[in-house]
């Protein structure tokens, strides 16, 4: 698969599993809260990913 498609498709996915967390352990917060939380998790994955890589 190209790496921009596996990008695409982690950042929808972590979207919307970052809203979903948001919802279910802080239902006060928006959903720009839950999406910020889904990008630091695939920002998290990238960079664990590279750290793994780098050693």
């Amino acid at each position: 698969m190209n790496t921009l498609l596996v990008f695409i498709v982690r950042l929808i996915l972590g979207l919307v599993f970052g809203i979903f967390l948001t919802r279910l352990f802080k239902p006060e917060w928006e959903v720009f809260h839950g999406a910020l939380i889904g990008v630091g998790l695939v920002g998290l994955a990238y960079g664990l990913a590279m750290f793994r890589n780098r050693n």
